[in-house]
Parts: structure tokens; sequence; C-alpha cells
């Protein structure tokens, strides 16, 4: 928060206590740091539980991030918390506070903590019947895969014997190095008055940043919001802190409202993440996890200076792959307008726009010190892997061009086919009556890739069990229509040959990915391994590819086919 002070003998004789109130601070909170961040978190009891993030090394490419706050606080942070909402009460997580930030709200008991432990934080409050645990460690960076994020979760348990309405408001009062009114943006937007996002309209991540000019730029912060590990959230709101402060759940936003806290005339952002209450059943939990750290744009200098930024990973998922979010930075910064200035995304094989991004952006007139901010949507296409690389350039009628443009890489995985039995493990209890005791197995293509036709046998111990039907999967019916090709040999005892082709059908889906359905009879006891062997696919060239397999047992119980 800012806070202005007159210099008074009062205030000039405080600085001569500086070192032991600093001391004092010091012995106040705990601490865990790398060569990149820093989280401290307060010991209370005032505001214990609450926290704050800044730099150590920061960004190795960018040397002034060094020593920079990305969430406000220093070595006594409180101004950022975390409400849990529990049948429509509110509850401010950690100590009491007798300053603005959860000012007269509920809260809990502590249990423990607040603890280092294997390089992370935990602090643990109870609430009636519900017992919140915070967790704060490093984790790795969306942009970077580099321990220079802090992962903020909570998990929260319902000890009692009714169920509960539980949800969560994770406040974070960001400050970027000097400045308290960091500017945000987020997906495609660039956030510049306070701002509700929900559904469909929440990014992959968002930044922060001390100023949005690359030239004078030391430090940015990144939250994710969606990916592995993270719970995405309801909503988030951006807002001026006092806003979030004031009311610990959600505030009314007035219409226009920017991030000027009333009564003063200096912006002070903070961002409110949303979990809405859900019913927490006894002796369950629920956890809700963000990731915050630092962030990164790569920046190719020049008179039209560009930058570029992106997540550091992605996945192609077939017809469930899920865009990501490029975000371009444009600065004049020359003593001439640029006259019609191009903005041009150049994308590799692997890579392809979302419908509604355009490649081109044009500025018919883009004067000296202006800055333009745009974002694209990128989808993997499943045409290349590895690590792939997004080129960003800008080009003009009349300034000089840059000498290389902006680039960034992304590692983009594809899996790769393979045939999986499922269940590939399990053990049965054969019936003792006269009924036959069924196992059915399944083969399936995951993920699912188009193939002309598909060739495997499947061997298993035929002291144990038999085919007893042999069933075409989905991955070759095409709207009721049997595909042609299907055949198996069971000739042989302990295998199975089967062969199929899709001739010209549609294209498969992950939602049609069973190849066979085989379903035995027990006929003894003991182990029946099943091993899938000489897989192969074949596309419409005729051209055979080799498949990965797994393997599965079955394990009928003995005992029970004893007379």
């Amino acid at each position: 928060m800012t806070a202005r002070f007159t210099i008074t003998a009062i205030a000039l004789a405080c600085l001569l206590l500086l070192p032991a109130a600093r001391a004092l601070a010091e012995t106040k909170n705990l601490s865990i740091e790398n060569e990149f961040i820093r989280l401290v978190v307060n010991r209370g009891p005032n505001e214990a539980g609450r926290f704050s993030i800044e730099t150590t090394g920061g960004d190795p490419t960018r040397p002034a991030s060094k020593n920079q706050q990305l969430i406000y606080g220093g070595n006594t942070p409180w101004t950022s918390f975390t409400t849990v909402r529990i049948d429509d009460t509110n509850y401010v997580f950690g100590g009491a506070t007798e300053r603005r930030a959860g000012l007269g709200a509920k809260y809990g008991t502590l249990l423990s903590g607040p603890t280092v432990k294997d390089n992370a934080i935990d602090t643990a409050y109870q609430f009636d019947d519900i017992v919140v645990t915070q967790e704060l460690s490093f984790e790795r960076g969306a942009s970077s895969r580099m321990l220079d994020t802090v992962g903020i979760s909570y998990r929260i348990e319902n000890t009692g014997k009714a169920a509960h309405q539980v949800g969560l408001r994770m406040l974070l009062d960001t400050k970027l190095g000097a400045n308290d009114g960091a500017p945000f943006r987020a997906g495609l937007q660039s956030i510049k008055s306070a701002t509700m996002l929900l559904g469909q309209d929440l990014p992959d991540y968002w930044q922060a940043f001390d100023t949005l000019d690359p030239i004078k730029m030391t430090v940015i912060s990144q939250g994710t919001l969606k990916g592995a590990g993270i719970s995405r959230p309801d909503k988030v709101i951006f807002a001026d802190w006092g806003t979030l402060a004031d009311d610990v759940w959600e505030p009314t936003l007035d219409a226009n409202q920017g991030f000027v806290r009333k009564g003063e005339d200096e912006d002070d952002t903070a961002s409110a993440l949303y979990w809405q209450a859900t019913t927490l059943d006894p002796g369950k939990s629920a956890s809700y996890t963000t990731n915050y750290g630092i962030g990164y744009i790569n920046v190719a200098p020049g008179v039209l200076r560009v930058g570029i930024s992106a997540p550091a990973e992605s996945t192609f998922e077939y017809e469930r792959t899920q865009p990501i979010t490029i975000a371009g930075y444009l600065t004049n910064t020359g003593a001439f307008e640029g006259r019609n200035v191009t903005l041009t995304l150049k994308l590799p094989e692997g890579l392809r726009l979302d419908s509604g991004s355009k490649a081109v952006q044009t500025i018919t007139s883009f004067k000296p010190g202006d800055e333009l901010q745009s974002s694209w949507l990128i989808v993997p296409n499943g045409k290349g892997s590895g690590k792939l690389t997004i080129k960003l350039e800008a080009t003009s009628d009349n300034l000089e061009p840059n000498k290389e443009p902006a680039t960034c890489d992304i590692q983009v995985n594809v899996p790769k086919p393979k045939l999986v039995l499922s269940p590939n493990m399990q053990r049965v209890i054969p019936v003792t009556t006269k009924r036959a005791t069924k196992v059915p197995i399944m083969v399936n293509l995951s993920p699912a890739v188009d193939f002309y036709a598909v060739r495997f046998t499947l061997t298993y111990n035929p002291t144990v069990m038999q085919p007893l039907i042999i069933a075409r999967g989905s991955a070759l019916v095409e709207d009721g229509r049997l595909l042609s090709g299907w055949d198996y040999d069971e000739s042989q005892d302990g295998k199975i040959i089967i062969t199929a082709s899709r001739d010209n059908a549609q294209k498969l889906t992950q939602a049609n990915i069973n190849l066979a359905v085989i379903t035995f009879n027990v006929t003894g006891a003991g182990a029946c391994p099943l091993t899938l062997t000489d897989a192969v696919l074949v596309n419409e060239k005729g051209e055979t590819s080799p498949v990965a397999t797994s393997a599965g047992n079955v394990e009928v119980n003995a005992e029970a086919l004893k007379p």
C-alpha cells in the first residue's frame, strides 16, 4: 500500500530506531527463497499466515528484475488475504487484524504453523467443522519451467458429521517493483479499469507489470489460471486494493471504476480469484491451487521495439486441444511517426491460429512513444512436436526494421498412440454356481488417431480363461454402420489375432478409441497375463507403422473354485 509521510522530528526519531524495528520485524516472519524468488509468511499473531512475494535473482535475462516486489508486504505481509466461505458465512484465513484488510471479519482458531517443511510453508486454521490448510511452495513457472513461481494452495477438510457449502477467495495485492498500481493484462484484454472475468473469458494466465514500456520495464509477474495442477477459478476480479480489502467476499463494482482507492489519487491494483461454494460432505476434502510468480517477455530491440510472451509448454490433444494465448507488445522508441506499421505473428508447422485471430495487424499512424498490446490464440495441430519457435516482427513504410524478430519457444507435446487394455489389472472372484463367470477386456487406441487398418495379437493363459465373445469396438462402427474388414483368428490356443479396416470413415474422436471388446469365460484359477504384440497401424497409402502396447493381468481367486 502506498503511504505518505511528513518528515517531522518524531519521524526522524523513528528513523534512528529503524535497525531495531527491522530486526523485530524479521523475527516475526518465516521465509524461504531460491535463486529466483522469495516467499515471506507472517508469523502473527496478528495477520498470521498472510504472505508476500518478491524476487531475488529474478529473470536472468532482465538484471533490473532483481530484488523487486511481486506481492506487497516485504517482511511484514498483511494486505493479501484469503476468505473461506462456509454456509454463506465469510471467514478470513489466518490471524485477526487491526488494520483495513479484513478488519472486523470473522476468524478461525490456529491449529498449526506457520511452519517451514520440505521447502514449503504450511499454516492450518479451524472454522468449526472445517479445517483449512494453506500450503505455499516453489513451483515451475508456466513460461520458464524454472522454480520461479509460488504455488498457493488451500486444502479444505470437513471434519464434522454434516455437509457444508464451502467456497474460497484469494486476494493478491500486486505490487510490481515500485509500482503499487501495476497494470494488468489477461488473455486478449489489457485491463485498464475494474474488471470481472468469468467462464470462457478466463485466459490461461494473467500478467502484471511495473510499466508497460518495454524500455523501462524491470519486472513482470504472472498468475496461472489453467493447466496441470491448477484449480481453474470460477471468476477473477481486477480492482483497486481498497475495494477488495473492505469487502471480504465480492464487492460491487461501479461502472467505469478505475484503480484509484476512494479518497486518494494514485492507482493501487489487486486481483481476487474466486471458487464458488460447492457441497463438501463429511470426511471429504477439496483443494484449490493457483500459481503466481515471475513473468517473461522476450524483447527484440529497435526503433519499433517488439516483445512477445507465451507459455513454455502445450499439448496436442486432438479435438480436445485447448488454445493458448500469445501476448505481443510494440513500442515506437524513435523520434519519428511510423506509417503503416505492420505487426506479424509467424508460426512454425505444428501451430496454427485459432479461428478469429489474424496473423497480421496494421496501424496506420504510430507516433513516437506510442505503445500497442496485442494477443493471439494459437492451437497445436499435431503436425509438429518438440521445441517450436514463434516469431513476432514489426515493419513500416518509413522506419528502419528490426534486425531480428522477437521470438519465444514453446515445447509442444504430441502423445504417440498406444494400444492399452482396459481394465489392465483386475481380481476376479468366480461365481460358484453353474453360471459362467465372464470377464470383459477392451482394447483401446489412446489417443485416437486416424488409421486405415489395424492389426494386433492378444495372448492369454488358456488354462485360466477362454474367449467367449469377440466383438468390434466403437472405432469400427460409424452411425450404426459396421465398417468392413473386421476379422479375427482364435484357432491357436492362448492367442487371438484381430485385423480391421476403417475404409474412408469419418475422423476418429477421443470418444471412439475402442477397437475390440473380448469377453472371456473363467475356466480355472490363477494368473492370466494379457499381452498385446505385433500391433501395427496402416495409413491410407498402405504404409505400416508399429504401435506401442501395454500389458495387463487377471487374477482368478483359487479359493472360490474349490469344491
